[in-house]
């Protein structure tokens, strides 16, 4: 598989190559499987959710000048970045996850716990589903007020804060599902869609983002054991 794709912007994009997590797409060591949350998962064998992403996503305090984390950022404010990420995600589907252009509805992730004035997620999976002339379904919502994931550190606490939180206005038929988001951060917020889609008649799941979260002193260990 190429590590990087040249844009049509002619901006050399690095993708998230093998190996990775089965379950969640995160970057792993190439004799491995499963990273080290995944592995110990009970629901291992059929996960709720199966994550895969375009590329990298950084904090800025990590790599400041990371060109696609920056436009995933500029994204949440500017839409003028959408066509460029959206190239993103297209190639991805149609090189590094074939098999996620059959899934059946493309369903965005419901808009964050702040006040923008479009939802980012929306907006990439309109986009999805035009490309692959798939069903456009923005169901899930808020239920009730929930704090910010990126302002909660502690994975459970994570998931005793949204959970019960998220509702979805449709009664699927076993339609496969994928949902659409910019970035993943721990998986706590796709793990309570794809419940809740699952929990509302929805087939399997699976999610699709622009960046999945990496920090570089975990880059530079998978160095070591990958080459």
């Amino acid at each position: 598989m190429e590590k990087t794709f040249i844009r049509s912007d002619k901006q050399e994009m690095e993708i998230l190559y093998p190996p990775y997590c089965d379950i969640c797409g995160n970057p792993i060591p190439a004799r491995f499987t499963y990273c080290g949350a995944c592995k110990d998962d009970p629901e291992r064998k059929d996960p709720v959710v199966r994550i895969r992403a375009f590329g990298k996503y950084y904090y800025k305090e990590h790599k400041p000048n990371d060109i696609l984390s920056r436009e995933i950022l500029k994204l949440k404010t500017d839409k003028t970045v959408l066509p460029l990420l959206l190239e993103c995600l297209c190639y991805s589907i149609d090189t590094m996850y074939p098999n996620l252009a059959g899934l059946d509805v493309v369903v965005p992730v419901m808009r964050g716990s702040d006040d923008r004035k479009h939802n980012q997620s929306a907006l990439l999976a309109e986009g999805i589903a035009s490309r692959y002339k798939k069903p456009y379904m923005d169901v899930l919502y808020k239920k009730e007020p929930y704090r910010s994931m990126h302002s909660i550190h502690d994975v459970r606490e994570k998931e005793k804060e949204i959970s019960g939180k998220i509702g979805c206005k449709h009664q699927f038929k076993g339609e496969s599902v994928l949902l659409v988001d910019d970035t993943c951060i721990t998986t706590t917020t796709k793990k309570e869609c794809a419940r809740v889609l699952r929990s509302c008649g929805s087939g399997e799941v699976w999610s699709l983002v622009i960046g999945r979260m990496v920090n570089p002193a975990h880059m530079a260990t998978l160095r070591k054991y990958n080459g």
